[in-house]
């Protein structure tokens, strides 16, 4: 009865001290500096219009016309404590690297015009007032991926962000980026 009693009590010890390990590790998580993203793109009209009728095939030599990529204006905000030094250290945006330009905002909120070509355009908050610093960063260049590990993160978010803090590298993602009206110039 006492060697179940003492078997029973260090299995207690063990069960309460693998899930202190394991608070520690969420808490780790939930500590991680970057506190939150707002993430946006806004699409981009092109000054010219192909059409795609029979005598574009015909004038372009018989090949089919160049189909157009969609292009965006992006603008991640990432909300970091003021005291503490983290580094961005990687973009990925629709599963493709890109080098990282990165401005910081001393103005919040930061508010952005999206013209409608009506008499009244709209207005968004992109980054409201906080207490946390707010830095913008956005991306600059195409790179060519460097880990598997991003590659399964690329393949269900839609813009993942590598950063360092206290000498460990952290990811935040967001699923889907939240997209904005194109502006109309006129």
């Amino acid at each position: 009865m006492i060697l179940m009693t003492s078997l029973h009590l260090y299995s207690m010890k063990n069960r309460v001290f693998i899930f202190l390990i394991c608070l520690s590790s969420i808490s780790a998580k939930c500590f991680a500096q970057v506190k939150k993203v707002y993430a946006y793109k806004q699409p981009t009209i092109s000054g010219n219009i192909i059409a795609n009728d029979e005598n574009d095939i015909k004038g372009n030599n018989g090949a089919r016309p160049i189909e157009r990529k969609q292009n965006f204006n992006y603008w991640f905000y990432l909300s970091i404590p003021k005291k503490e030094k983290v580094a961005i250290t990687g973009l990925w945006i629709d599963g493709k690297q890109y080098d990282i330009k990165q401005d910081s905002i001393n103005d919040l909120p930061v508010k952005k015009i999206i013209y409608t070509g009506l008499q009244k355009n709209d207005t968004i908050i992109m980054a409201p007032v906080t207490s946390n610093k707010v830095v913008l960063i956005y991306p600059a260049t195409l790179k060519t991926n460097d880990s598997k590990y991003v590659l399964n993160l690329t393949r269900i978010n839609e813009l993942v962000i590598r950063y360092t803090w206290k000498n460990r590298t952290y990811y935040t993602s967001i699923k889907k980026i939240k997209e904005l009206t194109p502006d109309v110039r006129v």
